[in-house]
Order: C-alpha cells, then sequence, then structure tokens
C-alpha cells in the first residue's frame, strides 16, 4: 500500500492509531510512582499504632462491664431506622401518625403509596410494594382501595367503614 494512494480520512485515522500506539508503549515502559505504597505504609502503621494505644487503655475489667451495655442499647427501640432515608422516615412516621389518629377498633396497618401507573384509562397504585387498582381487595385483609389518583390513594377499611387518605410518598 503506497502512502500517495491514501485518501485523506485513512491517513488520519493512521496517524490517531500511531499516536495511540506510542502512548501506549510510554505508559507501558515507564515506571510506576511509589508514593502510593508508601502512603498505605504509614497508614497501616498509624493504625497498628492507634489500635496498640486504644487496647493498652482498656483494662480488662472495663471489657467485662462493656458487654451488658453493649446488649442494653441493643434492645432499646431505635427512634429513628438507620436503614431508612430521610423521605421514607418522615412517610412512615406521617403514616404511624394517621393510624394513631384512626379508631382504636382498626388494627394498626400502616399504608406506603409509594407509585403511580397510568396505562390508557387504567389507573394503578403501588402500595406496600403491590400493584393495585380501584376496586380491589389490598392485601391487608378487610381493606380495599376505593380510588386512585397521582397524588393519593383512598383506602377503605371495610369492617367499620372507615376511610383514610394516603398522600403519595416522593
Amino acid at each position: 500500500m503506497d502512502m500517495a494512494n491514501l485518501e485523506t480520512r485513512q491517513k488520519i485515522i493512521l496517524g490517531v492509531m500511531g499516536i495511540a500506539v506510542l502512548y501506549a508503549g510510554f505508559q507501558f515502559l515507564m515506571p510506576k510512582k511509589k508514593s502510593i505504597a508508601i502512603d498505605v505504609k504509614q497508614k497501616t502503621e498509624e493504625l497498628n499504632t492507634f489500635v496498640t494505644t486504644l487496647t493498652a487503655g482498656m483494662g480488662k475489667d472495663e471489657g467485662k462491664a462493656l458487654a451488658p451495655l453493649i446488649f442494653a442499647r441493643a434492645e432499646k427501640e431505635w427512634v429513628k431506622d438507620p436503614f431508612l432515608d430521610e423521605k421514607s422516615f418522615k412517610a412512615l412516621a406521617a403514616a404511624k401518625e394517621l393510624s394513631n389518629e384512626l379508631p382504636k377498633v382498626l388494627p394498626k396497618v400502616e399504608f406506603v403509596y409509594s407509585g403511580y401507573i397510568e396505562a390508557g384509562r387504567k389507573q394503578m397504585a403501588i402500595i406496600n410494594g403491590m400493584e393495585y387498582q380501584a376496586g380491589e381487595n389490598l392485601e391487608a385483609k378487610g381493606y380495599v382501595l376505593k380510588s386512585v389518583s397521582p397524588a393519593s390513594v383512598v383506602i377503605e377499611n371495610r369492617g367499620i367503614g372507615a376511610t383514610v387518605t394516603v398522600p403519595l410518598l416522593e
């Protein structure tokens, strides 16, 4: 193949390919920086010093007194679930507050309206992770979905006829 017979596009492609090969060779043949290894070694030494200091500071008797404290704290009810993000926690707190306002005859059932689907004339709501249409019985016994809108759903307890409006969790 003669270089004079190549088109401009082909020359550009060959030039870019040559630059890529030179760069790859440069990267492969150049020695690596050693600062990362030194940093890791220094951090390991700092960690070992910290652990040694911490271990030396803890007496044998303190460790025995620590176990009952740990178990007592673990058994207490959590004020805030650490696995929920802020929006989910607020929605859960609102649902609990709403369920406290309902008559005491109702069993405590919490509903989380987390999604709205509209396909043609069909409107569906995602409540507690399940899809429902208006008029369907919910997984929680005795409850039926009365209406669905993009902003909220209305759920009725068939046992006593009470309804609750649950806003969409955003």
